[in-house]
């Protein structure tokens, strides 16, 4: 029997954040295992959908100072709503509890079927940047709190941001489901190929030391960290590139900063690469990934890194440093910039250690998606079937650290 399985998110491409990435690989992957897979999501003007899935869009609009982001209205698009309610779903997995994960909350009740979340982000942090109002933010976390103690199950990327959901209100029970990576990791020959083509795409000398950041080019990933950090190393007349993949609202400033800085010949900004191929060439030609990032909670960015036999660095404490052992697979710091600058530093005369962490990363913190959505399929059959035995609706519960299904009624 093919079961049809949709995925909603209120990112998507074009935007290459990583909950947009972690909603396609769930996609993708499912319909490579024969799954009839869909995905929710709202509508970009101009972009068009090239995937193996089936992709639906709503209307949306631009959401103020959260550029690229986008506001979806799909209770306004009367086609969308038309063409959406005809099919025949067995399961929605809703990857955000705003728009588009309370459209398919909603959904769900409506055709009696299993709900399934993920909770992915610090979202407090986002509300602060744009709501000046300790209240309303409070209000906006409760909210956020309610809308997944009403999901019949939730999921989290690890341990930290299942406790960040529980500080926010949560009560009830938590499932870690790793997430992964669609960048395989390169044999010896293939790698030796995408370093060279790597350094020729951004205009570096093969014996250069590389650093590099890829995300959202936002302040709450402490990208204004790594600029202090980089001046020091230039003060002290070390020689590096810094490579900057992505975009963002703080994008502008940071290239101001690396003009105040000095640094305009050791910082190059790639803009957003959306071809998959070209980021590889750019991992391949790296030394070090710098992820200094409190913000985030299980990045994908840096199994991308570690699939590459690159190591990160990042802030101890932090929900990213949750999965690093200092020096084994990955290197921490303090958060300020004087200590990210001297670990950089250190590790520049110490290629050896680089090593050593980088292929520690590989074996322990890269997961190729492909094996992951096994896991996730064997557990969405088995929630589609115990929601059917009971005929009536209920709520399906799981224990943080067990693997045995309960139903409350």
């Amino acid at each position: 029997m093919e079961y049809t399985i949709c995925q909603f998110n209120d990112s998507y491409f074009p935007i290459m954040d990583g909950v947009g990435m972690t909603a396609h690989n769930y996609a993708h992957w499912l319909s490579k295992l024969e799954v009839n897979s869909h995905l929710v999501a709202p509508k970009v003007k101009g972009y068009k959908d090239e995937v193996d899935y089936k992709v639906h869009r709503f209307k949306s609009v631009q959401l103020p100072g959260m550029k690229p982001y986008r506001i979806g209205i799909p209770m306004v698009d009367t086609k969308f709503n038309k063409k959406i309610r005809k099919i025949h779903f067995d399961l929605f997995h809703a990857h955000c509890p705003f728009v588009t994960g309370q459209f398919a909350q909603k959904l769900a009740r409506k055709q009696n079927i299993p709900f399934v979340t993920t909770f992915h982000s610090k979202y407090r942090d986002d509300f602060k940047k744009v709501l000046n109002n300790d209240l309303f933010v409070n209000y906006m976390v409760k909210m956020i709190a309610g809308f997944y103690n009403h999901s019949d199950l939730v999921w989290v990327p690890n341990k930290s941001t299942g406790n960040t959901l529980k500080e926010y209100g949560f009560t009830g029970d938590l499932e870690i489901i790793p997430n992964g990576t669609d960048l395989i990791a390169p044999d010896k020959h293939e790698l030796n190929k995408l370093t060279k083509k790597g350094l020729k795409l951004i205009d570096a000398e093969e014996k250069e030391f590389i650093l590099l950041f890829v995300g959202q080019h936002r302040w709450e990933k402490n990208v204004r960290l790594i600029l202090e950090a980089l001046r020091t190393l230039h003060l002290e007349k070390k020689k590096f590139k810094m490579i900057f993949v992505g975009e963002g609202y703080a994008a502008k400033d940071m290239k101001k900063l690396v003009k105040e800085f000095n640094l305009k010949d050791k910082v190059k900004f790639m803009g957003v690469i959306t071809d998959r191929n070209e980021l590889k060439k750019i991992y391949a030609a790296s030394d070090l990934f710098v992820f200094p990032s409190i913000y985030d909670n299980s990045p994908l960015v840096m199994q991308e890194a570690a699939a590459f036999g690159i190591p990160s660095i990042v802030v101890k404490g932090s929900s990213s440093a949750e999965s690093i052992i200092d020096g084994k697979n990955g290197f921490t710091i303090d958060n300020d910039a004087d200590s990210l600058a001297h670990k950089i530093i250190s590790l520049q005369n110490n290629r050896t250690a680089i090593q050593l962490a980088g292929d520690g990363a590989k074996n322990s913190i890269y997961h190729p998606w492909e094996n992951i959505i096994k896991d996730v399929l064997d557990k969405y059959l088995q929630i589609i079937r115990e929601y059917n035995k009971t005929g009536i609706k209920y709520k399906l519960r799981m224990d943080y650290n067990s693997n045995l299904y309960t139903a409350i009624y």
